[in-house]
């Protein structure tokens, strides 16, 4: 008899739950990997581009709350209060009202992926 509990399913609201946790997860470590979370980044307009658009890359699930999920980022990595989050999310529509938080294009994904394909990974061998 296996023991593999990847095989009892969660609920869909679960799910998205679930895959909220992880994006959070890759997005945190992201700026802990760049060493942004640092204080003195808080109400930093640069970083809170970056996290908005690793959020905006990152989700495909339209039930999760892009807004929501950088807030619950800043919140964890910050500890910022309620009048920080009010500036934030004055930031965060100034952003998105000038087209700044983007997507990456599906085109340049394959660029990247084939630019690493072919000359990274024969460096490498090498």
């Amino acid at each position: 008899m296996s023991n593999n509990l990847d095989l009892i399913s969660v609920t869909p609201s679960l799910a998205i739950e679930i895959k909220q946790n992880e994006i959070k997860d890759k997005i945190i470590a992201r700026l802990t990997e760049l060493k942004l979370i640092d204080q003195k980044y808080k109400m930093n307009n640069d970083i809170l581009l970056l996290i908005c658009n690793l959020a905006e890359h990152l989700i495909r699930e339209k039930k999760i709350k892009k807004k929501e999920l950088v807030f619950e980022i800043l919140q964890q990595v910050f500890n910022i209060n309620a009048h920080e989050k009010l500036i934030l999310d004055a930031n965060i529509e100034f952003l998105h009202s000038n087209k700044a938080i983007k997507k990456l294009s599906k085109f340049y994904l394959f660029c990247v992926s084939s630019y690493e394909y072919f000359f990274k990974s024969k460096s490498k061998k090498g």
